[in-house]
């Protein structure tokens, strides 16, 4: 069993030494595979300077995705599975063993991170929260590794090394195979964030078993390449309001959604209004409308690689949709408006709570039905999520 570690890189070169140099005191073989777009602070010329045969690297002086970045890695990798990991961390001592001892083909394995407590609100499984430094200058290594000993042993002596969950985040492995098939990360998500929700997403619809590693142990310093890196501390949230906007786009749901079925909505906006369409559009697959969307595509085609010039018709094209959602925007508030967000679970209720007889063959004889201002008629109820799993969309 072999394992590649990936790392996807943009600038913060202190980190990228640092990361490569604990990493081989503890595994001087194991592969590393680095991919740097756009780093402009020395990291390719540093690159390029490696004597290790065990390293693989790719870098271009163009911007690309998070995602793109790590397909690379994949693509790069030789290794039958391969670790998602970051700059900003230090791997425990065990770290492949305690992994090698719990991943198969059919697994989806969440290593642990030990983190600062700057995001100590925002609790999730396999985090621990313990202060060993916010940055290297900081950073106890002995301490942290006596830590790691110490959580390996607890857990061992109560026989719970893993534990299974539904939850997960990027500090993953898992077989490279599986990843090639699937079509790796999608690049939708530009430069980054819900990459992760959306690979985990289909990882669970094609029934692949995810446990968190217990004794996989790192030590993260949180986001250094990121969320606080100099390039996007100041761009951080315009940027996660965009990739959730995408992530809704293509799944028709919130990533946080717990009935993960998308339904092909078409939606017919009467009287449409800018605000109103900026609201409504990312969650159908078509939007019928009388509004000139000419100048909302202009602001928003940007931020996504979806065609909206092909998403938004008019109200007279032909409506090919599974269920059709109407409204009238001059009656809509803002509130109605936000009530979008539950017309899938709503659908899906309708669809799958009736019990009794009467009630199912009233359904079947009237689909269509009023909800909060919106009137909803049920064509065709197949859901397409599972279209989704493998291939690489094509958005434009």
């Amino acid at each position: 069993m072999t394992f590649s570690l990936l790392v996807g890189l943009k600038n913060n070169l202190v980190y990228t030494q640092c990361f490569y140099q604990q990493t081989r005191l503890l595994y001087p073989t194991i592969e590393l595979v680095f991919v740097s777009f756009r780093s402009v602070d020395g990291t390719h010329q540093w690159l390029d300077s490696l004597q290790d045969d065990h390293v693989k690297y790719y870098y271009e002086d163009r911007e690309r995705s998070l995602s793109d970045t790590y397909n690379k890695c994949i693509e790069l990798a030789t290794s039958d599975y391969v670790i998602f990991a970051h700059n900003d961390m230090v791997l425990a001592s065990g770290f492949i063993e305690q992994l090698a001892a719990l991943q198969t083909d059919q697994r989806v394995i969440f290593y642990t991170t030990v983190e600062p407590p700057i995001f100590a609100d925002d609790p999730r499984p396999g985090k621990i929260v313990q202060d060993f430094g916010t940055d290297i200058d900081t950073f106890q290594r002995d301490a942290f590794f006596q830590f790691a000993l110490d959580e390996q042993a607890r857990n061992e002596q109560t026989g719970q090394t893993a534990v299974t969950t539904s939850q997960g985040i990027f500090f993953l492995a898992t077989s490279r195979r599986l990843l090639l098939e699937m079509g790796g990360l999608d690049p939708l998500f530009n430069p980054m964030f819900c990459e992760d929700d959306d690979l985990l997403l289909r990882l669970s619809l094609k029934g692949i078993n995810m446990i968190i590693g217990l004794n996989v142990l790192c030590y993260h310093f949180v986001s250094k390449t990121s969320r606080f890196s100099a390039e996007y501390v100041h761009r951080t949230r315009q940027i996660e309001r965009q990739s959730n906007r995408n992530f809704i786009r293509k799944w028709g749901f919130r990533n946080s959604a717990a009935i993960p079925h998308k339904y092909d909505i078409g939606l017919v906006l009467t009287n449409g209004t800018s605000a109103a369409l900026r609201e409504l559009e990312p969650w159908a697959s078509i939007v019928y409308t009388d509004l000139d969307p000419a100048p909302y595509i202009r602001d928003e085609q940007p931020f996504t690689a979806i065609n909206l010039t092909k998403k938004i018709k008019p109200l007279t094209a032909e409506r090919v949709n599974g269920v059709l959602i109407s409204l009238d925007a001059r009656k809509a508030d803002t509130a109605q408006l936000e009530q979008v967000a539950f017309l899938q679970e709503i659908i899906y209720h309708r669809l799958t709570k009736p019990r009794s007889s009467l009630k199912q063959l009233w359904y079947r004889l009237f689909p269509a039905f009023s909800w909060r201002g919106y009137r909803i008629r049920i064509i065709d109820p197949t859901t397409h999520e599972a279209q989704l799993i493998y291939k690489e969309l094509t958005y434009a």
